[in-house]
């Protein structure tokens, strides 16, 4: 198993955290479902994202603070200035940090829960939406 650190450099570099070698999203915002390389499926359950939500905005919002409080703390520097660079780097930062808190918090969770057999397809994902089963065939 890779150590802590190699798999925070797989999320970093948006990776996936089993192989290292796949790629997570296939676009700006879309994710693929499994690895393409090792078929790891990313998505191990419903709602499985909601913490990579929380480090997004925890991580976007200390940076903001990082960057307004010394702004706001300063008299010469009027309010507004600071307003003006605060409040779109509140909205840009999450955005722009979207993909790599997916990739962290799926190296952290693999960390902590490896999937060991688990969450692994032996069949590439298919492109074609799969018929429902009709009954035996007449």
């Amino acid at each position: 198993m890779a150590t802590f650190s190699e798999l925070l450099t797989r999320g970093i570099f948006l990776r996936c955290p089993v192989c290292g070698k796949g790629k997570l999203f296939r676009s700006a915002f879309g994710m693929h479902k499994q690895c393409p390389v090792c078929h790891f499926t990313y998505e191990r359950e419903e709602g499985y994202f909601t913490s990579a939500i929380a480090i997004d905005l925890v991580v976007s919002e200390l940076i903001v603070t990082a960057i307004a409080l010394p702004l706001a703390a300063n008299p010469h520097i009027p309010i507004v200035l600071a307003l003006v660079w605060c409040i779109p780097l509140a909205v840009l930062l999450p955005i722009i940090f979207y993909r790599h808190s997916r990739g962290l918090w799926m190296s952290m969770d693999h960390f902590l829960h490896p999937a060991l057999g688990s969450g692994f397809s032996h069949q590439p994902p298919s492109s074609e939406p799969q018929r429902p089963f009709d009954g035996p065939q007449k």
